[in-house]
């Protein structure tokens, strides 16, 4: 495909064309894309030119006909869809099944509202290119910014690029709006080469306009960039600058389009189908990427002059409460520093800039890298790169003579992010000798500005980044296709190719956490799915409570990377906060490193579909008003609902309470306490400390790993054991699915077809209601390293005891739970958790080439509505109920025997594990065992304790 030359056809009116010499080029993770259109999709007339690229995007440009990849679009050279041309009266008419495009051919001037229009057929909404006066969001959902830095809630983060006058922050509309389009302006956007071997950008040669084609009234001028954009980058784009850094009084945009400028404009007009708007932009931009598989684990990091010996002391810490760490991260430190304000060469911080390992705290890095490996570790460094090379690096010579200068001058070199040599030297000399020593990827903590490449439209953090993941001398070296992996800030549309985003350093503020879940979800609207934010805040102590609803949040979050300032006393470690909010702390860190297999398959999910894990509930109910106004909830992959509690407890109460939408096309369970919801759209409820609104699907089968297998460094292995939950919801639905996507984790392979998937599926056969069906699908497809063989643990939440159980025709021994499958027990065994209402199986190893099939007999029939209370919740409730009034012993003290009720309601679970047969009866006591509770304890003599009687009721409501 490279080399590939496009046919210039000429024709006296209308011509399907396509022009220029284009060539497929590897543009991220080496992948060839063809930004060459097939010539059946382009339309010409004139000066104007329209490429059909899908049903409903449509490329729009005027004075030109380049078909070179930019930063933005990489890939035009789709199947052509179905369109309809016609010509009537001087209207050029381009129709698809979504939209309509007129155009007026007798038109002399650049597109404006009075010659170009584009109609949206689900939305009955026409755009038109508006004078910047008449502007508003048109409905558009957002996108995301480069950074968090210094934020405290939504304060100077404002995602209406708009009005947002930040100028560095590289603010991104969404691509999907509420009206039913939204229109990306590429004119100017920088372009890359055809180099095969590693594209380099180059500067489109746009002509700066005559004075007569700026001379355009106010109210006529539409704006040719956001708020603030450089003199550089407004000239660049061939537009008109007026004097003045924002627009004026009466809205008159600084930079705007002359009369006959050239414009290349992509409309996105999916109506409401955003689900296909963000496929079709990942089709044309570059897909997702997927991290490689340790990225979704536990990753540690602190702003902390640590030593060798001091990171090998935390990775200690974290095997000792068996927490399964995934990556070290160091922080500056790692490097020469000097702390003396004193400046470089290059006018920065001294120190700020570093590639030598400071000696003094590791003597040995390849060593102390090597002990990290042989547990299983990956490890990245901190680096701004802007002071270049300077003396005292150990690689300053050899990078000195490679730029031409005398070492012996003692003069630094320069640091020349936009010249290729220098870069290919920069990462041949210093960058890989690092990386060979043992450093897996970079943390590119840019921050020195974004004005250090004199050309229009490029800005460090966007060329940064693509350098960083791209590097052909880190990712494919000795025969080598590692996959990229980078952590680093947003710098404008097409950074998703280069994953995974560092949003920077944040005050920790329950409003600062609120912006934080917000702020996630939109960035889906631009592809940009993994956003690894420093969980509990940065700058500033994180108080417990607050510290563990951010974990709670960061949980369900495409990254989890705990993170804190250099203070003596901020941490994040959850083994340094008092013993309750440990514990919550510990169940949060341990149910995140378990979910890395559903994890891993939302992250191939998000590659194929550009449905990033986390995004908004319109992507599944865009025509329920609801869906836009509960915009700090989130869809986590295709089976949960997430709404993470973003404010402090009530005191009184000792809960916060939280409204969640639920939409009606499913049925949900909330996955903590197993009570179901169905056609509920507005649920209202208080939650402790211990609780969050978190709910899966009913249906839904999560593959998990279990918590016995969670070690050091195993997020990025293939679990031996695969833990699958289905969320079986008392029989709410009749049947359920899933899958589990496998792929060797670490290279490229995946996109070449190397993975492996396994089908999941139960059902109920109506005709035995009391009989369930569990089918593991054999593994389809393959690539290198797929296991031949695995355990599961098979855990139906919500469902009655068993009374038989076999796989595979072989009967399954039921065993007491938790006491472990004995040794007769060849194929398994099945066991009954009388607290979540649980069936687990646990089977032998079996063969991945063949599907196996586990039929349960249950001792009733499925649906029962007595299996979709809140059971397992009101048990934890009830247990830090007994808490609280057991530790008023010797200050309030009250007696167990004046609580009785209480204490045998908060047994009925384990007399249900113990005693399955009689798990009906003990549930249908259960509620009179709770009035009596409340009873007991609103007689009890606690006025002496403050709250606690509200606190120990609100329990038990």
């Amino acid at each position: 495909m490279a080399g590939k030359v496009c046919v210039l056809v000429v024709a006296s009116v209308i011509v399907l064309d396509t022009m220029l010499l284009c060539s497929a080029v590897p543009l991220a993770d080496n992948v060839v894309l063809d930004p060459t259109p097939d010539p059946a999709a382009v339309v010409k007339i004139g000066k104007a030119r329209f490429t059909v690229l899908t049903d409903s995007v449509i490329r729009m440009q005027y004075g030109q006909s380049h078909d070179e990849p930019t930063f933005s679009f990489v890939n035009r050279r789709l199947p052509v869809p179905k369109f309809q041309l016609d010509t009537d009266e001087g209207l050029l008419s381009i129709k698809t099944s979504t939209l309509t495009l007129v155009y007026d051919t007798h038109s002399n001037g650049t597109f404006s509202e009075d010659n170009l229009e584009v109609y949206i057929a689900s939305t009955t909404r026409t755009w038109r290119p508006v004078p910047t006066f008449n502007i508003t969001l048109q409905g558009n959902l957002l996108g995301t910014s480069r950074t968090l830095d210094g934020n405290v809630g939504a304060s100077n983060m404002d995602l209406n690029c708009l009005t947002n006058k930040v100028a560095d922050l590289h603010c991104t509309l969404g691509l999907i709006s509420d009206w039913g389009y939204a229109v990306v302006d590429d004119t100017g956007r920088p372009r890359f080469d055809h180099d095969p071997d590693w594209p380099w950008l180059t500067q489109p040669d746009i002509p700066p306009p005559s004075k007569e084609q700026c001379d355009i009234a106010g109210e006529r001028r539409r704006d040719c960039g956001y708020i603030g954009i450089s003199e550089v980058d407004c000239l660049g784009k061939g537009c008109c600058r007026r004097a003045g850094e924002t627009p004026d009084e009466n809205g008159v945009p600084n930079c705007y389009y002359p009369l006959n400028a050239q414009q290349d404009l992509y409309i996105f007009g999916h109506g409401h189908n955003y689900t296909q708007a963000l496929k079709d932009f990942t089709d044309i931009a570059g897909k997702i990427p997927m991290p490689p598989r340790f990225a979704f684990g536990l990753i540690y990091s602190r702003y902390w002059a640590y030593s060798d010996f001091g990171e090998m002391e935390i990775v200690n810490q974290f095997k000792e409460h068996s927490l399964p760490l995934s990556v070290v991260v160091s922080d500056m430190d790692w490097h020469i520093t000097f702390y003396d304000n004193v400046k470089d060469q290059a006018g920065e911080r001294r120190g700020w800039t570093g590639f030598t390992w400071d000696k003094h705290l590791f003597p040995d890095p390849s060593s102390y890298l090597a002990w990290c490996k042989s547990r299983g570790l990956k490890n990245t460094v901190n680096v701004h790169p802007a002071s270049g090379i300077q003396p005292w690096e150990d690689k300053y010579a050899e990078m000195a003579e490679a730029s031409g200068i005398n070492p012996k001058t003692g003069r630094y070199v320069p640091f020349l992010p936009a010249n290729k040599t220098w870069v290919t030297h920069w990462n041949k000399i210093v960058l890989a000798a690092r990386e060979k020593e043992g450093i897996d990827f970079w943390w590119l903590d840019w921050q020195q500005g974004e004005n250090w490449i004199d050309i229009a439209g490029v800005n460090p953090t966007f060329w940064l980044n693509y350098i960083f993941y791209t590097n052909p001398y880190h990712w494919k070296v000795d025969g080598r296709d590692e996959r990229g992996m980078l952590l680093h800030r947003f710098g404008g549309l097409g950074n998703h190719r280069y994953q995974v985003g560092f949003s920077g350093d944040v005050h920790p503020s329950w409003d600062s956490l609120d912006y934080q879940v917000y702020y996630t979800i939109k960035a889906t609207n631009v592809g940009f799915g993994y956003w690894s934010h420093d969980l509990g805040g940065h700058v500033g102590v994180s108080p417990p409570e607050l510290y563990t609803r951010w974990i709670q949040f960061g949980t369900f979050s495409p990254i989890f990377r705990i993170h804190a300032k250099k203070d003596g006393f901020m941490w994040r470690r959850p083994w340094l906060y008092p013993h309750k909010n440990y514990d919550i702390l510990m169940k949060s860190f341990f149910l995140r490193a378990s979910l890395v297999p559903y994890l891993y398959t939302a992250s191939r999910q998000a590659y194929d579909t550009g449905l990033s894990i986390m995004r908004a509930m319109y992507f599944t109910e865009p025509e329920n008003p609801l869906s836009y106004s509960y915009d700090h909830q989130y869809l986590f992959g295709e089976d949960f609902l997430v709404a993470p509690v973003t404010s402090p407890l009530n005191p009184v109460y000792n809960s916060s309470q939280k409204t969640v939408f639920l939409p009606r096309s499913s049925v949900y369970v909330h996955w903590e306490s197993g009570e179901v919801f169905n056609g509920t759209e507005e649920l209202t409820r208080n939650y402790t400390l211990a609780e969050s609104p978190v709910f899966v699907r009913a249906g839904s089968i999560i593959p998990m790993t279990p918590q016995a297998d969670l070690l050091l460094g195993s997020a990025k292995e293939l679990p031996t054991t695969l833990r699958l939950v289905a969320a079986v919801a008392g029989g709410a639905v009749m049947s359920g699915h899933g899958y589990v996507y496998e792929d060797d984790g670490a290279t490229n392979a995946y996109k070449g077809g190397d993975h492996s998937t396994i089908d999941l599926v139960y059902s109920f056969d109506k005709s035995l209601p009391a009989t369930i069906s569990f089918n593991i699908g054999r593994v389809s497809f393959s690539f290198p390293g797929v296991l031949e063989q695995r355990k599961y643990e098979i855990v139906l939440k919500g469902i009655w005891p068993v009374k038989s159980a076999s796989v595979d025709g072989k009967e399954l021994s039921i065993v007491q739970f938790d006491t472990g499958c004995p040794v007769s027990a060849q194929r398994g065994c099945c066991a009954y958790d009388g607290t979540s209402l649980s069936v687990e199986i646990t089977t032998a190893n079996l063969l991945a080439n063949q599907s196996h099939e586990i039929i349960l007999g249950l001792i009733r029939p499925l649906p029962s509505t007595v299996l979709q209370s809140n059971f397992t919740g009101r048990l934890a409730r009830l247990a830090e109920a007994k808490e609280l009034l057991d530790n008023q012993w010797g200050i309030h003290t009250v007696h167990q025997q004046d609580y009785y009720s209480l204490l045998l309601a908060g047994e009925t679970g384990m007399r249900i594990t113990y005693q399955p047969d009689t798990v009906y009866e003990e549930l249908s006591q259960f509620p009179a065992l709770l009035d009596r509770a409340r009873s007991e304890v609103a007689a009890l003599s606690l006025s002496h304790s403050g709250n606690l009687r509200t606190n120990v009721l609100e329990l038990l409501a």
